[in-house]
């Protein structure tokens, strides 16, 4: 039992470092709503900031879910999570460069992959697998936004 609380609480931690990490950029003009309908739900966002948010709403949402035992929830999360990342990528400010776009192509189907994985997990309700492909997608999360924004 000792195992499972540290890796939700090293899960949390790292959650919080991004999203403090998406705060100090421009992503903190947007509103934090969760979408109140179905239909905006399933519709991936088309917009850079947008995209961000949303994945970020769904992280939480699988966070809380992991703490409370709420494996629905983790399932449902990481599903609108898997539509996001298989959409089209939005444009990059950096979009012209192919090197790039390659790196940034590398870290999406990575984050599909990972997003696979825990709703797998999620739905053979396995908490401290679930917990542990959490912070993979979210250091996934991190080493992207790194890249993105340290690389010019």
């Amino acid at each position: 039992m000792t195992i499972s609380k540290s890796l939700v609480c090293c899960g949390l931690g790292m959650l919080a470092l991004a999203a403090s990490t998406l705060t100090q950029g421009q992503v903190s003009t947007i509103p934090t709503t969760v979408p109140n309908t179905a239909a905006e739900e399933t519709s991936p966002p088309t917009d850079t900031r947008l995209t961000m948010q949303s994945k970020l709403q769904q992280s939480q949402r699988i966070t809380e879910g992991l703490v409370r035992r709420d494996f629905d929830t983790i399932v449902e999360a990481a599903g609108l999570l898997k539509q996001i990342s298989l959409s089209p990528p939005p444009k990059l400010s950096r979009a012209g460069d192919d090197s790039d776009a390659a790196v940034y192509e590398h870290f999406r189907l990575e984050f599909a992959r990972l997003v696979g994985q825990l709703e797998r997990q999620a739905r053979r309700q396995e908490p401290e697998a679930t917990a542990y492909i959490q912070q993979n997608l979210t250091a996934t999360c991190i080493a992207c936004h790194d890249y993105i924004r340290d690389y010019p």
